[in-house]
This record gives structure tokens, C-alpha cells and sequence, in this order.
């Protein structure tokens, strides 16, 4: 990555036109870095390694923005009218819960 930064840098100072051409930049970078003998990868390779583990001990964990709710949230209208109607409509309309919410639908609107 280190190899990579530097030599993006230098590509896009040479011709800012480039600069919106990522996957060809990365290309010729590619070219670059195969090109570069062992001791010289050897090198970036150390300088990468040294940056993460210097940013590594920065980093906290992640502070806490929301606050643990102390229970579940109270049932809308409709879904307090669907728990008393259940049983009754279930036994009405056997079939599933498909068609039992169907009907507990049907009476909710007709509530209104």
C-alpha cells in the first residue's frame, strides 16, 4: 500500500488527467511493483508493517452513541386489537396465520 500511495502520487502529478482513470492507475502500478527486485519490495513491505502498527495503537473502540433500551417498546393500536382478536378469529378461520390476519385486517378497518 505504501509502494502503491507513492507511486499513484507520482502518476497523477505527471498527468492530473488520470487521476479519474483508478483501474488503469493500478494497473501501471502493478507493472511497476513486479518490476522492482526483492530487496526493494522487501523494503515497502517493512515500511507498510511499521505504519500499521504505529496507527494500530491509536485507534479506540468505538464510543457507545446509543443507549440500551430498558424494555421492549409498547404495542401500536393495531397490534394490541390483533392480540385480542387472535384466538377468537383463529378459530373462525382456520388456515393459518395468513388468513387469520387477513380477517383480524378486515375487522380492524371496519373499526375505523
Amino acid at each position: 500500500m505504501v509502494f502503491s500511495q507513492e507511486q499513484r502520487a507520482k502518476i497523477v502529478k505527471a498527468d492530473p488527467s488520470r487521476s479519474a482513470n483508478i483501474g488503469g492507475v493500478a494497473k501501471e502500478i502493478g507493472k511497476l511493483w513486479h518490476k522492482l527486485s526483492d530487496a526493494e519490495k522487501a523494503s515497502y513491505k517493512g515500511k507498510g508493517t511499521r505504519k500499521v502498527s504505529k496507527t494500530s495503537k491509536k485507534v479506540k473502540a468505538p464510543a457507545k452513541t446509543r443507549k440500551a433500551t430498558k424494555g421492549k417498546r409498547t404495542l401500536s393500536p393495531y397490534m394490541k386489537f390483533f392480540k385480542a382478536n387472535y384466538s377468537r378469529v383463529s378459530k373462525a378461520h382456520p388456515g393459518g396465520v395468513t388468513v387469520v390476519a387477513k380477517e383480524i385486517g378486515k375487522l380492524w378497518a371496519k373499526q375505523k
